[in-house]
C-alpha cells in the first residue's frame, strides 16, 4: 500500500510528530510512505514533500487541490490521510473522483459552525485520538458511528528510553513545561507563567521552570517571562525554545508539565507528569487520573474546565517533594498497553480497509455459510443444513458472472495489512464442521470457478462423524481426512477452527471454553502444518468472555452466524454470515449477496 499524510502546519505539533511515528511505523511493515506538509521539522523515514497546504486563500487552495490530484495519480496513493481541518479539506477535494479514500484524524475539538454540520470534510473515515473528541464529533457534529473511529496517539517505544533518575548533581529542581507555545496552548500555558509558577517558587526557591517549545521574540509569552521574573527578583523562568534532544529534558527533569503525546512520551521515560492542555487540568498522572488522561488526551479534549491555579500549585507541590508516592513503572506499562505505536498501526490499517471499501461502495461483504454439499438430499435429514450440488454451482456460476472475487481470511488480514486491496465485489464462501463432501462435491467446483473459501473443522481427531448432530436424529455423515484437507489447502482453501469437539461454548465453563478455544488451535496447526486464522462459534453462540478467549489464543477473527454488525471492520471477533438455505431461490440468493442484505433485514 501507499499512504499520503497530508498536513498543514507551520511549527511542530502534536499531529506531526504522530505523523512521523505512525509513517515510520507502516514504512516498517512494508508500506511506501509519502508526507506532504507546510513545513515538517521531525526526523523521519518517509518521502516528505513541502508544499503551503495551510495557506488558506481560495486562488492557492484550489492549486493546492490540482497538486494534490496529480500528485495521488502520480504516485499511485491508495489511501490519503489528512491531521488537520485544513489538510482535510484540499485532501476532501482531490479524493472525490475516484476510489482514492481519505481518512482524518482529529487531534482536537472542532469549531461548531454551520458548514461544519452540513457537511464533513473528512472524509470516508475519522479517528479520534480521545473519546471526548470522538463523542464530540457524534454528539455534536452528528457524524455517524460507522464513520468514526477511537484510536489513541501511538509513539514508537524503542525510541523512549525509561529512566526514572534525575541527577542529584545539579541544585535546582526542574519543571519544565513542554508543548506548543501558540493557540489556546499558548493562552494556558501564559496563565501558568503567571499564577502557578510565582507561587510554587515561593513556596520553594530551587526550583527552575523550562519553557520548551518553538518561540520569537514577537510573541507574547517571552515578556511575560521577562515581567514575572522581574517581580520575583530572579530568572527562575526560562525559555528554552525549541529542543530536538526532547528526550534529554523529559531525563533531566524532575516534573513534566503537558499534553497529548508531551505527556505520553515523558511516562514513557519515566518521568512524573502533571497533564493540562486546552480544556482543563487532569492532575498528576496516575492510575488514579489515568482514565481522565484517556478520555481528554491528557487535558485537550471534553468540556472546558475552569482553570483552578491553586490545585494544580499543590499537586505539583506535593509530586515534588514526594516522588515516591508516584509508580514510574506503573506510567511506562500504561503507556505500553495503550499507545504503542505497532498496536496503533494495526488499528489504523483495520480503518484504511474499511474506508477503501466504503469509498468503492462496499457496505457489507456477502459472507456465506453452508455445511454440506450433496448429491440430492441426504435421506432422513431434519436439519436442512446441506446444499445441492447443482445449486451450488449455479449459485458458484452467478457469482462468477457478476464478477465477484472470493477471499478467504488470509485474504482479509492482507487487506487489513494494507498487503493487497480489496476487490470491487467481495464474497466469502464458509463451511462449518468440515464434511467430506466438502472435498467430493464442493472442491471440484470451487476449483472450476476459480473461488476459494473457508472450511471450519473439528480439533479432535477423534470425531470422524457429525456426532452432535447424530444425537438429535440427523443422519451420520462422515468428516474430511489429513490427505484431502491437504490436498484443498495447497489449491488455497483456508481451514479454521471449530473447537475440539463441537461444544455449545455459552454452557461452557470458561476454563473449559478457552480449552475447547485454545486446543482445537494448537492440534490443527501441528496436525495440518498450516496456520490456523480464523474461528468460527459452533451454533454460533458466543459472549464477550468467549470472544476474549478466541482473541487470547491468538486468533484473528471470530466467526459467527447471524449476530454481529452489518460492517464486517466493526467487530473482527463476531463476523455475521447468511446461511444458504437447501431450496433457496436464486432470487434468494441474489438479495444475500446484494451487499445490502442485513440492511434490508433491518428495514424489512
Amino acid at each position: 500500500m501507499t499512504i499520503l499524510h497530508v498536513l498543514s502546519q507551520f511549527e511542530v505539533t502534536g499531529a506531526e510528530t504522530f505523523a512521523a511515528t505512525l509513517a515510520d511505523a507502516q514504512i516498517a511493515v512494508g508500506q511506501t510512505v509519502f508526507i506532504l506538509s507546510d513545513n515538517f521539522y521531525t526526523k523521519t523515514k518517509a518521502t516528505v514533500i513541502t508544499h503551503p497546504i495551510g495557506k488558506r486563500d481560495f486562488a492557492q487552495r484550489r492549486k493546492n487541490v490540482i497538486f494534490l490530484r496529480n500528485f495521488i495519480k502520480k504516485n499511485n496513493i491508495d489511501v490519503v490521510h489528512a491531521h488537520s481541518r485544513a489538510a482535510s479539506w484540499v485532501s476532501f477535494f482531490a479524493t472525490r473522483s475516484g476510489h482514492i479514500p481519505l481518512v482524518s484524524t482529529i487531534h482536537g475539538k472542532q469549531h461548531l459552525h454551520f458548514s461544519s454540520k452540513l457537511f464533513s470534510v473528512y472524509g470516508e473515515k475519522r479517528i479520534a485520538v480521545s473519546k471526548s473528541i470522538y463523542t464530540h464529533l457524534n454528539h455534536d457534529l452528528t457524524y455517524p458511528l460507522d464513520t468514526l473511529a477511537l484510536i489513541y496517539n501511538g509513539i514508537d517505544l524503542t525510541q523512549w528510553n525509561f529512566n526514572t533518575k534525575v541527577s542529584s548533581q545539579r541544585s535546582k529542581k526542574i519543571i519544565s513545561y513542554v508543548g506548543r507555545l501558540s493557540g489556546m496552548k499558548g493562552d494556558v500555558l501564559l496563565r501558568l507563567i503567571e499564577e502557578v509558577f510565582p507561587e510554587i517558587y515561593k513556596q520553594d526557591s530551587t526550583i527552575e521552570f523550562h519553557i520548551v517549545g518553538g518561540m520569537n521574540e514577537q510573541q507574547k509569552i517571552l515578556p511575560v517571562i521577562q515581567r514575572i521574573n522581574a517581580l520575583l527578583g530572579v530568572d527562575c523562568i526560562v525559555a528554552k525554545g525549541f529542543i530536538s534532544d526532547v528526550e534529554h529534558i523529559y531525563h533531566s527533569s524532575d516534573i513534566i508539565i503537558g499534553s497529548g503525546r508531551v505527556a505520553i512520551e515523558a511516562l514513557a521515560c519515566g518521568s512524573i507528569v502533571a497533564a493540562i492542555g486546552e480544556s482543563r487540568y487532569v492532575g498528576v498522572i496516575s492510575e488514579k487520573t489515568s482514565d481522565e488522561a484517556m478520555n481528554t488526551n491528557f487535558g485537550d479534549g471534553g468540556k472546558i474546565l475552569p482553570f483552578d491555579a491553586n490545585t494544580i500549585v499543590k499537586d505539583i507541590i506535593s509530586a515534588l517533594h514526594h516522588p515516591e508516592q508516584y509508580d514510574r513503572s506503573w506510567g511506562r506499562k500504561f503507556v505500553e498497553e495503550n499507545f504503542d505505536v505497532k498496536k496503533i498501526s494495526v488499528q489504523i490499517g483495520h480503518v484504511y480497509a474499511e474506508a477503501q471499501a466504503v469509498k468503492k461502495g462496499i457496505n457489507e461483504i456477502p459472507i456465506l455459510m453452508y455445511h454440506r454439499i450433496t448429491d440430492g438430499i441426504p435421506p432422513g435429514t431434519k436439519h436442512g443444513i446441506y446444499v445441492p450440488r447443482d445449486q451450488f454451482e449455479r449459485q458458484l456460476e452467478f457469482l462468477k458472472r457478476r464478477g465477484f472475487t472470493a477471499l478467504n481470511f488470509f485474504d482479509v488480514r492482507s487487506i487489513l495489512e494494507g498487503k493487497k486491496n480489496i476487490p470491487d465485489r467481495p464474497v466469502m464462501i464458509t463451511f462449518d464442521d468440515g464434511y467430506e463432501d466438502n472435498y467430493v462435491m464442493a472442491f471440484p467446483l470451487l476449483k472450476k470457478y476459480k473461488m476459494t473459501a473457508t472450511i471450519f473443522l473439528i480439533g479432535n481427531p477423534a470425531i470422524r462423524s457429525n456426532i452432535w448432530d447424530e444425537k438429535t436424529g440427523e443422519p451420520g455423515a462422515p468428516l474430511l481426512n489429513d490427505r484431502q484437507i491437504q490436498e484443498m489447502i495447497a489449491a488455497g482453501i483456508e481451514f479454521g477452527s471449530h473447537t475440539m469437539n463441537h461444544k455449545k461454548l455459552t454452557l461452557c465453563s470458561s476454563e473449559e471454553a478457552g480449552m475447547e478455544i485454545t486446543e482445537s488451535k494448537k492440534v490443527l496447526e501441528q496436525r495440518l502444518n498450516t496456520e490456523i486464522l480464523s474461528f468460527a462459534y459452533p451454533y454460533g453462540e458466543l459472549n464477550q468472555q468467549i470472544k476474549q478467549h478466541v482473541a487470547a489464543a491468538g486468533y484473528m477473527f471470530g466467526i459467527a452466524t447471524d449476530s454481529g454488525r452489518r460492517n464486517i471492520w466493526a467487530d473482527l471477533f463476531k463476523i455475521r454470515r447468511m446461511m444458504i438455505f437447501p431450496h433457496a431461490s436464486l432470487f434468494s440468493f441474489w438479495k444475500k449477496t446484494s451487499g445490502r442484505y442485513h440492511w434490508y433485514k433491518n428495514v424489512y
